[in-house]
Formats: C-alpha cells, sequence, structure tokens
C-alpha cells in the first residue's frame, strides 16, 4: 500500500515537472520563429465607442495602446508601441494583456498587431493529453501516438492531392484517405490479428453503405431543402466537402462501434448464433450515445454561426434550416452507419474468429 503510494506520489511530482519544463520552453521559443514575437508589457483603453445596427443589436468598438518588449530579431528587447482595434464581442478579433504574447507586423518602421502566439497553451494541453494517455494506456500509448501522427500526415497528404486533383480525382482521395485512417488505425492499436481485420472491414463496409444511402435519397428528392451553398468557404464542388465531413466524422464512431463489438464477440465461447445474439445486444445499447455524441459535434459546429444569425433577426425555422440544416443532414447519415455497424460488425466477427476459437 505504502510502495503504491509512493509511486504515485512520484509519478504526479514527474508530470508536474514536465509540464512545468514544457510551459518554460513554450514561453521561451522565440528564437525558433521568423515572424516577431513580442510579450505585452502593459496595455490601457484608450477608445470605446458604441454601435447599434437595424436590430437592435449592441456592441462596442473599443480601441487599446500596448507596449511590446521585442523577443526575437535583429531588433529584439527594443520596446514599442501597438494599436489594438477589437469589438466585445470578439467575432472576428480579440483583446490583447498583459504578459500575453503575441505576433507583430514591420512595415515602414510600425508595428502591426497580427496574431496572438497560442503555441504556450496549445503546447502545455498536448503535453497534458500525453501524460494521461501514458498513464491510464500504459504499453499501448506509443502505438496510439503513433497512430495520430501518422492518421495526421496522411490526412495532410491527402488534403494536398485533393488541392491538386481535378475531376473526380478528390472523390477517390477522400475514399483512399477513409480507408487508410481504418487500417493505419487498427494494425496501431489492434495490431495484425483476426479480430483487426473484422474492425476494419465492417468499419469501411459500415461508412460506405451509409454514405451510398444517404447519397442515394438525397439524390432521389433532388437535395430538396439541403442549402450545400452553406458549406463554409467552398466555392468549387461543396459536395465533396460536405461528404468527406460525413466520412471523417462517422469513421471515428463506427471503428470504436466496431472494435467493442468485434473484440466482444472474438472473446466468447459458443456457438454462432449466441454470438451473433450478443453482438447486437452490444450494438443496441451503445447506438444511442454514439449517435447523440455526432449529432453534439455537428451541432457545436453551427453553434455560433446560428446565435448570429438570431441576433441579426432571422427567424429560428429559417436559421436551423440554413445554418444547422446540414449538420442534421450529416447527423443522420453518420446514424445509417452506426445503426448498420451492428449487424455488420457482429457477423463478420463471428465470419473471422472462427468456431468460438479464442484469439
Amino acid at each position: 500500500m505504502l510502495a503504491n503510494q509512493k509511486k504515485n506520489f512520484l509519478l504526479i511530482l514527474m508530470s508536474l515537472v514536465i509540464l512545468l519544463v514544457s510551459y518554460v520552453g513554450l514561453r521561451n521559443d522565440a528564437f525558433l520563429y521568423k515572424r516577431t514575437v513580442a510579450t505585452v508589457t502593459s496595455v490601457q483603453t484608450i477608445h470605446r465607442t458604441r454601435e447599434t445596427d437595424e436590430h437592435d443589436n449592441v456592441d462596442y468598438q473599443i480601441r487599446q495602446r500596448a507596449h511590446v518588449r521585442l523577443l526575437n530579431g535583429e531588433h529584439q528587447g527594443k520596446n514599442v508601441t501597438i494599436i489594438n482595434d477589437y469589438t466585445r464581442s470578439q467575432v472576428v478579433d480579440f483583446p490583447i494583456r498583459k504578459g500575453q504574447q503575441v505576433f507583430l507586423n514591420h512595415t515602414d518602421g510600425n508595428y502591426q498587431l497580427t496574431d496572438a502566439k497560442r503555441d504556450t497553451v496549445s503546447g502545455v494541453l498536448m503535453v497534458l493529453v500525453l501524460i494521461l494517455l501514458f498513464v491510464f494506456a500504459g504499453k499501448h500509448a506509443l502505438m496510439i501516438i503513433l497512430s495520430i501522427g501518422l492518421n495526421t500526415l496522411i490526412f495532410i497528404l491527402g488534403i494536398h492531392g485533393i488541392l491538386d486533383a481535378q475531376g473526380t480525382g478528390p472523390w477517390y482521395l477522400v475514399g483512399g484517405l477513409a480507408v487508410i485512417f481504418t487500417v493505419v488505425t487498427a494494425l496501431f492499436v489492434i495490431g495484425m490479428r483476426r479480430v483487426g481485420w473484422s474492425i476494419m472491414l465492417a468499419t469501411i463496409l459500415s461508412t460506405l453503405a451509409a454514405v451510398a444511402l444517404g447519397y442515394g435519397i438525397m439524390t432521389l428528392f433532388g437535395y430538396r431543402s439541403i442549402h450545400l451553398e452553406q458549406v463554409r468557404y467552398v466555392t468549387q464542388n461543396p459536395h465533396l466537402i460536405f461528404f468527406a465531413q460525413i466520412v471523417i466524422g462517422a469513421l471515428g464512431a463506427v471503428l470504436d462501434e466496431a472494435s467493442d463489438i468485434s473484440v466482444a464477440v472474438f472473446q466468447m465461447q459458443t456457438t454462432a448464433q449466441k454470438r451473433f445474439a450478443a453482438g447486437m445486444a452490444i450494438g443496441r445499447k451503445i447506438i444511442g450515445p454514439l449517435i447523440a455524441v455526432l449529432f453534439m459535434i455537428f451541432m457545436a459546429d453551427s453553434f455560433a454561426e446560428s446565435i448570429l444569425w438570431l441576433r441579426n433577426g432571422n427567424a429560428i425555422a429559417y436559421t436551423v434550416s440554413w445554418v444547422m440544416g446540414l449538420g442534421f443532414v450529416q447527423s443522420i447519415i453518420s446514424a445509417f452507419g452506426i445503426v448498420l455497424a451492428v449487424p455488420i460488425t457482429s457477423g463478420l466477427a463471428i465470419l473471422f474468429s472462427g468456431r468460438g476459437q479464442q484469439e
């Protein structure tokens, strides 16, 4: 008992030391940047203007004068003054505060604020996630991290491929990315075992069936009341981005569901009929939470924009149709995949596991 307490204390102490070292290192990494980095030494609000639009929405335009000290470049250590204009709503801008690190642009002898330097917060949070991953996942943490890193690299390369492709090329790239994500994740987390192949195939087939079903239904009804023009920042081929969001969004939930069902079925030593029934029972219990989680993710993506539409006098029904409509459709199509994954995974797990033997 005493040994476990000592081990836990050392683990907590080591974690705190790692977090502290990460924070100090990221707060002093300005020399790694080509852009000018500065720290705010003092800030003062010098002007505030009240603004009201035609819908009686009230906002404030605020001007700040800040003194900053340059942290890199040939003028390192120099103190300069910058002006920051922002709105209280902070839709597209932000206030600055004392002690904050920022990026500056230097033109014609003047320094202008371009963005906040956020790597300290994001870096410390990432380190914390890695620590928790090693604590709770143990020896599997390294494989999980490698899987995430490799998937991230594949995703970046895939995005470049989509940007360079013409015609129907992007459709094949999105489908290929989905298959690669599934295979890489399953191989790294599960390994080259039959249960891993069962999970891979079930995930791919369930996601493909859901997207095909959703595409068929929307094509049949001519995309009626589905405003693909609301796919943000897309001027060409919004269908690709819309279905890519569905594929990537549903893939994780379906993979998680397929893993739970397959592992459980593989562990059972009974008849195929009973194992199939057990897989179906497990699936029925988890499809509700998975669909709810995906629904909340898609809705959260449009929540801020919905608030802006409502604040500008748009009706609730109109806002839901135009802003949240795509999220609803994506949730429904993803739900197809989650539901279809239950019988597909149960059947494949029995097929791959053989006659009840445990892997």
